[in-house]
């Protein structure tokens, strides 16, 4: 019963996340990418925007909820 809670509560999940892993920007629960190239990444949430910033930006998965960005990432502004 507990593993269908974890697996149902995973499902549902619908906050804004973002994880650092491997070298690779993993983020989740967003709504739209806004601006893209290979030194800025702009990215819309419920809550506000996610600007990345660095050099040669990569978007290496690209799925409804989910993208993972690679490159020399320097910064990351949550506004």
């Amino acid at each position: 019963m507990r593993l269908l809670t974890r697996l149902n509560e995973y499902i549902n999940e619908d906050s804004y996340e973002i994880r650092i892993l491997d070298n690779v920007l993993d983020i989740s629960n967003y709504i739209e990418i806004r601006e893209f190239s290979s030194t800025q990444i702009v990215i819309i949430h419920k809550n506000g925007k996610t600007i990345i910033e660095g050099s040669n930006l990569v978007i290496k998965v690209m799925l409804d909820s989910e993208i993972k960005i690679t490159g020399n990432i320097t910064n990351i502004l949550l506004r």
